[in-house]
């Protein structure tokens, strides 16, 4: 009775290993990954101006427009409203480097619509995807009760790179 007893605690003891190696090489890189597309590394309160990977962020301006901006053919959904977001950012583009826009209440997200969309043409010298140096425009179609807190800036892969609060 007594080897049974040593056979039953190794075999725990290797059971406990085995799962300890399947979460460490298996489920933690993914539960990471899902982290960072929830949780950001790098908050930049409202009104400031913070750095990260060497380039220099803050917010430019919002702006609120309940009718689609001209030529837009087509109106905004009743009870939604446009918000346009303009991010200024310093730094050389990195090639290949490409972002998206989120908006977040607290509670909910929203993305940012593209100029097929209801989203507007970036000005000249400005982006709406990072692929160029200098500032970044996001328009996001929002519910007319939403107040946004934050924008994100999140890689394609839906990690958040950066928030900016508003």
């Amino acid at each position: 009775m007594q080897k049974l007893w040593q056979r039953n605690a190794l075999a725990a003891v290797v059971a406990a290993a085995a799962a300890t190696v399947f979460v460490v090489t298996d489920l933690l890189p993914e539960w990471t990954k899902y982290h960072h597309t929830v949780v950001p590394e790098h908050v930049i309160p409202a009104g400031a101006t913070g750095t990260v990977d060497g380039r220099t962020w803050r917010i430019d301006g919002v702006r609120h427009l309940n009718k689609a901006p001209t030529p837009r053919p087509q109106p905004l959904p009743d009870g939604t409203v446009l918000q346009i977001v303009t991010i200024e950012r310093s730094g050389a583009a990195v090639p290949g480097e490409s972002c998206a826009g989120v908006i977040t209440d607290g509670r909910r997200r929203w993305n940012a619509e593209w100029n097929s969309g209801y989203g507007m043409v970036p000005p000249e010298g400005s982006t709406d995807n990072c692929t160029k140096a200098g500032p970044v425009q996001f328009s996001f179609l929002l519910p007319g009760d939403a107040v946004p807190t934050a924008v994100d800036v999140t890689a394609p892969d839906g990690q958040i790179r950066l928030r900016l609060e508003l």
